[in-house]
């Protein structure tokens, strides 16, 4: 008799979130997404949230290929992320946005590690981009809760690692409280609640690929206007967190 193939819900299957309003000019980075999920060995549903787009053509590959939910009204990446985690199938969730794309076996080489490393609930690794390669300000090895968040000294400091790298088990990510309800940095918000609450581990591998490009967010002219209160806020829900976990801790305000 032949084994049954492992399902999206056991220890293998992985779902990767993408919140989406369609644009013409990502609507091909999106389908180059998909694509690149599709190197892994094991079970990969991807979760399309279209943002506030009902009437927008969705490409019939990924119509036959991804889980697509849509919202009639624009709600933003961190409720995108979070309707996209409701109908998750995965037991593991990451996310990516439609404008970048995960390296080969990217999905497989961070579950292999949470398997070898006993109690790990979370896995992470390294970003590139157009230009370059991220800092690695983190590194590669086993984290207990909190480590993330002692790595980055203030809200004024680059961020340890990369959110969209996180590969999170999915009842930790929902006890988590999911995305941080921000206007931006709700993944930097994700990750200091998902890695204080639970230990994992960082591996020593280029795992996500952020393209560079005129459309980012970043490049707005409004981008840096809330980003510092944005990660304050992502910055003082760790440090609440580990108060909690860690009797004794004197939670501090942000810098």
């Amino acid at each position: 008799m032949t084994a049954a193939a492992p399902s999206l819900a056991d220890s293998t299957g992985v779902s990767v979130i993408t919140p989406t309003r369609l644009l013409p000019d990502r609507v091909g980075m999106l389908v180059e997404l998909n694509q690149s999920l599709r190197s892994n060995r094991c079970p990969v549903e991807h979760v399309i949230v279209v943002d506030g787009n009902p009437g927008a053509s969705i490409p019939a590959e990924l119509v036959e290929r991804a889980t697509i939910i849509t919202s009639p009204r624009p709600i933003g990446q961190a409720a995108a992320r979070n309707l996209g985690l409701v109908v998750a199938k995965g037991g593991w969730v990451t996310s990516a946005d439609d404008d970048d794309w995960l390296h080969p076996h990217s999905i497989d080489r961070r579950l292999e590690a949470i398997h070898a490393q006993p109690g790990a609930l979370w896995a992470a690794g390294y970003c590139t981009d157009d230009d370059s390669v991220d800092p690695e300000i983190m590194p590669a090895g086993f984290c207990s809760p909190g480590a993330i968040w002692q790595a980055w000294p203030s809200p004024h400091h680059p961020i340890p690692l990369g959110p969209t790298t996180l590969l999170v088990q999915a009842n930790l990510l929902k006890r988590a409280g999911g995305w941080m309800g921000l206007p931006q940095g709700e993944d930097i918000g994700m990750m200091m609640a998902v890695t204080s609450l639970a230990p994992g581990i960082v591996i020593n591998a280029y795992v996500y690929h952020i393209r560079l490009h005129g459309g980012q967010m970043t490049k707005t002219s409004w981008f840096d206007d809330l980003e510092l209160l944005s990660r304050r806020s992502a910055w003082e829900r760790g440090a609440a967190i580990l108060a909690q976990q860690l009797p004794g801790r004197v939670l501090i305000a942000a810098p």
